[in-house]
């Protein structure tokens, strides 16, 4: 199975990276993904019993949880210092997905609320009307 990192931040975002027999992500010259914030081995990725393992130097988080050692799985996120990385193993649906950071959640601001108190008054003059009639008003 052909395994690949693909950046999700940083100036790697976008690309991908083929892992085959393993990766090496650092700041060291032979580093196949190079970066100077990083330690010269931060984190080594390669095959192990047919699925894959992270052996990490330096700081490195998987899903939020910092490692030293650990399996990787299809959909895992792999963050090291600003760098972050989306593990993918095409043909399968990854058994986790980045969960989007939500919004924030808005009223209906100052047009929302005055276009609100028209529908409400026209709903009053209508009714007004529905119920009084077309002759109704102060008699003059």
């Amino acid at each position: 199975m052909i395994y690949r990192l693909k950046g999700a931040s940083g100036p790697l975002t976008g690309r991908t990276f083929e892992i085959g027999d393993g990766l090496v992500l650092g700041s060291a010259e032979d580093a196949d993904i190079r970066d100077p914030a990083l330690a010269p081995r931060h984190a080594v990725i390669r095959p192990d019993g047919g699925g894959l393992v992270l052996d990490a130097e330096g700081r490195v988080e998987i899903n939020g949880e910092v490692v030293a050692r650990r399996g990787l799985e299809s959909g895992d996120e792999i963050r090291l210092e600003t760098l972050r990385f989306v593990l993918q193993a095409p043909g399968l649906k990854p058994a986790r997905v980045l969960e989007p950071v939500a919004a924030p959640r808005a009223g209906p601001g100052p047009v929302g609320w005055i276009a609100a108190a028209l529908a409400a008054a026209a709903a009053a003059t209508a009714g007004w009307w529905w119920l009084a009639g077309p002759g109704a008003g102060p008699a003059g």
